[in-house]
């Protein structure tokens, strides 16, 4: 079982410490991490969508009708 707030509390130079005894991990590069492509979640991607679209739908009440404009 995993104390995570324990893991939490650690600093980066801690976790990596503490991993370093694992042959098998390695810590991606700067150059590594600048190759990566951010993939969400799906259920990440729909919530946000909901979000764009309620945000749009608000700027449009808060918008005059186009036809006041002219």
């Amino acid at each position: 079982m995993v104390d995570w707030e324990k893991f939490r509390a650690m600093s980066d130079e801690e976790i990596r410490a503490h991993w370093a005894w694992d042959k098998d991990m390695t810590w991606p590069t700067a150059e590594e991490l600048a190759e990566f492509d951010l993939v969400l979640p799906a259920k990440a991607r729909r919530e946000m969508a909901a979000q764009a679209e309620k945000a749009s739908d608000d700027t449009a009440r808060d918008m005059p009708p186009k036809e006041a404009a002219e």
